[in-house]
C-alpha cells in the first residue's frame, strides 16, 4: 500500500486528529477521511486543549483543526 492510500511514511497507518468543537462536523470529517483512508487511524478532540494531551501521547502525521473555536 502506497503512503497516498492510508499508511504513513514509514509504513505504519496514516494518524489523523481531528479537532473541532462541532460533533457534527467531527462525526461528517471522519467519514469523509475514512472513505478516502480506509486503513487510518483518526482520533477526534472537542477542543484544543485536548488536542495538545492527545498529540503529546504519540505521534500524528495531520491535524485537521477547525479555525473557529472558542
Amino acid at each position: 500500500m502506497s503512503a497516498g492510500a492510508g499508511m504513513g511514511g514509514d509504513g505504519a497507518a496514516l494518524r489523523l486528529l481531528i479537532v473541532d468543537d462541532e460533533r457534527l462536523a467531527r462525526s461528517r470529517l471522519r467519514t469523509l477521511l475514512a472513505e478516502l483512508w480506509p486503513d487510518a487511524f483518526i482520533d477526534e478532540a472537542a477542543h484544543a486543549a485536548q488536542a495538545l494531551d492527545m498529540m503529546g501521547r504519540g505521534a500524528t502525521d495531520a491535524v485537521l483543526m477547525d479555525i473557529h473555536m472558542p
